[in-house]
């Protein structure tokens, strides 16, 4: 499980040291939590309530930062988990950041 700190450095490190200013701490709680839940949905077989679950925990961060959350899947799975993890969340396409990520592929 990554701490809060290591999330944070890890978005630093890929979006810019700024990247993660806009955070408040509510967002940072959510941001966490979707993080550490990641192991549990890393297969599109996983069960459809842990994705519901995701969904729900992204969506109590503010709609302008919802995309740290989609690039710090990454920084527990693999770059290509964003895109499924996101789909099966029910997350809206428009929430995903439209930047990529420094070390991204």
């Amino acid at each position: 499980m990554k701490t809060k700190n290591e999330i944070l450095k890890w978005l630093q490190a890929n979006l810019g040291k700024h990247c993660t200013a806009p955070l408040t701490s509510t967002d940072c709680y959510a941001l966490v939590t979707s993080v550490n839940l990641c192991n549990l949905i890393g297969y599109a077989s996983a069960p459809p309530e842990l994705f519901m679950a995701y969904g729900a925990i992204v969506r109590q961060m503010q709609p302008h930062t919802r995309g740290l959350a989609y690039h710090a899947i990454a920084c527990e799975l693999d770059w290509p988990h964003r895109d499924m993890i996101w789909e099966l969340a029910g997350l809206p396409v428009d929430d995903k950041p439209k930047c990529k990520c420094a070390f991204e592929r």
